[in-house]
């Protein structure tokens, strides 16, 4: 599955790793080409007259401008080719963890998914750009060698393959070991992102209980050890290459030991040998550079079960629904809802509710009764596991969810805020921005009274979350962006709770003259947002009881 699962995130970019690997094999022929022509340069230059010195020499320089040539391409090409690759994954990833269901993500924890985003992917490509292409080139380095080296001598090349057990004991015993490292390595880098994020996000309450000591502690403790397994992983990797050079280096000796005797019997040329110990050498960079590639693919495999891992999950249900969805009129239903979140018991059993095109409903009761669950499963956050949603008639399972959601202006209870201006959080995720629509709702939402007293307007940052806003304006910001949108469905889940008295009043007032003909859904108990509804809906224990907005209960 692991290979289908690399190929398929590879296939976009296999002529680049293709052409990359052809001038590997390029630069392989061109080395191996090397000590042969030195051999019998140097054969030449102490007496064979057979040999023409000059065109030997010149043909050692044409391969060796050749060989730096081609190796300056290779890396540029792999640098371009790991850019593209990366940039490739990191697109798909991100698509495809927006395409996962909220569920997925509150299960998820934020530092493991930006990990895998970046850390993960980063080494996935260069992996596959920087060792996997070189492969090939290596093996033909390494078995290009042991076939010349069995052409000069046979027998003193029966030294390298008595080599081949050593090579192959000692890759697999740093295998396992790598696999151990990096997967304790990649859990500490995850804790220390988690712990970056979430220590950022607690800043103000780490300062107002004084915490700030045992949080710098927690904090150099998980450095520490994250330091120390990547320097145990960089000591086994430092390890690897040069033992396996130390080993191919004795074998070298031992053959110098051998071909010495041999030319001093008049057996063998000092060309020959000298050609045989660069094979023999030459040997050594590629074997050594296997045992790096293999310490890499321990890495890089982890990593890959990660991604596939996470690939292999369906994404939110709903984008390839049958049915399309222009704008709904806003007749909502609820029929025999049941739903429970994993692990726990129903929030809702059995619910039942009807809203009429243009009612105003407020949803009341106590915290954790299901009111905002409601809302979810409305949204398609979750799915019942009994009954159904409609809209208009249409079961919303059937709708593409996209569609779906773009009839509704949503106003969570936390005020979801980035990093921007006031103008950019509002017409969010909208190009251009219409002018007369966002004038309409920033004013109706109350917020044009703190707006036009900034410097910059609605150009001005607001800082991660809105945090240079206070509550209130966070909340008048969210409120505009859903009004901005004009959907016929409006869903306030308390979203005046920070407002003055004033200005809640404002904003029911203008509601009242503004919002005819939708449809809104209010989760409140502030009676000034309780006064806009048709009807106020108290939920007890997952069942519903209803009264007018008076007070007295429907006839």
């Amino acid at each position: 599955m692991k290979l289908a699962f690399l190929a398929a995130r590879i296939r976009p970019f296999a002529a680049e790793l293709a052409t990359i690997s052809a001038l590997s094999l390029v630069s392989a022929f061109a080395t191996l080409a090397l000590p042969w022509l030195a051999g019998n340069f140097l054969s030449g230059v102490l007496g064979d007259r057979s040999i023409d010195t000059r065109l030997t020499l010149a043909l050692l320089v044409v391969a060796l401008v050749g060989l730096t040539a081609v190796n300056i391409l290779v890396a540029i090409l792999s640098e371009l080719a790991s850019g593209r690759i990366l940039a490739g994954l990191r697109r798909e990833t991100y698509d495809h963890l927006q395409a996962m269901p909220i569920s997925f993500h509150d299960r998820s924890r934020t530092g493991d998914l930006l990990t895998l985003m970046t850390y993960e992917v980063d080494r996935l490509s260069r992996f596959l750009t920087t060792t996997l292409a070189g492969v090939p080139s290596m093996v033909i380095t390494a078995g290009g060698a042991v076939v010349l080296l069995f052409m000069l001598d046979p027998v003193m090349a029966l030294v390298v393959p008595m080599l081949v057990p050593v090579f192959f004991v000692l890759l697999k015993l740093m295998g396992r070991r790598m696999r151990v490292l990096a997967r304790k390595a990649r859990k500490a880098e995850t804790r220390l992102m988690c712990m970056s994020e979430t220590d950022l996000e607690m800043l103000p309450a780490i300062k107002a209980f004084a915490v700030e000591e045992e949080y710098r502690r927690r904090y150099h403790q998980a450095v520490e050890t994250a330091r120390k397994l990547a320097l145990d992983q960089a000591r086994l990797s430092a390890f690897v290459g040069p033992i396996v050079a130390l080993i191919a280096g004795l074998g070298a000796i031992t053959i110098l030991l051998v071909g010495s005797e041999q030319v001093a019997a008049g057996t063998r040329t000092p060309g020959e040998l000298f050609a045989f110990l660069l094979y023999a050498a030459l040997l050594t960079r590629p074997v050594s550079g296997l045992a790096d590639s293999y310490g890499a693919f321990q890495i890089a495999r982890g990593a890959l079960a990660r991604l596939e891992s996470v690939f292999g999950k369906p994404v939110e249900p709903g984008y390839a629904a049958p049915h399309r969805l222009e704008r709904a009129k806003g007749a909502i239903a609820f029929e025999n809802v049941t739903f429970a979140y994993p692990g726990r018991p129903p929030v809702l059993t059995n619910l039942s509710l009807a809203i009429a095109p243009g009612e105003i409903i407020a949803l009341t009761g106590a915290n954790g009764i299901g009111k905002s669950t409601m809302i979810r499963l409305l949204l398609r956050y979750y799915d019942p596991q009994g009954g159904r949603i409609t809209i208009d008639g249409q079961d919303i399972a059937t709708l593409q969810v996209q569609d779906l959601r773009r009839q509704f202006g949503y106003v969570p209870q936390r005020p979801l805020l980035f990093n921007g201006t006031i103008r950019d959080n509002i017409i969010f995720g909208t190009a251009g921005g219409d002018p007369a629509a966002l004038e309409r709702a920033v004013a109706m939402a109350q917020a044009s009274t703190f707006i036009d007293r900034l410097p910059q307007g609605l150009d001005t940052e607001i800082g991660d979350d809105g945090i240079r806003l206070s509550g209130g304006q966070q909340q008048r910001i969210a409120l505009a962006r859903a009004l901005y949108r004009d959907p016929p469905v409006y869903i306030f889940d308390e979203a005046t709770s920070m407002y003055d008295l004033e200005g809640e009043a404002a904003f029911v007032e203008a509601c009242i003259r503004s919002l005819g003909g939708r449809t809104v859904i209010i989760i409140t108990h502030r009676p000034a947002s309780l006064a806009l509804a048709h009807r106020i809906i108290h939920m007890d224990e997952g069942w519903l009881s209803a009264m007018q907005a008076d007070g007295s209960t429907p006839g």
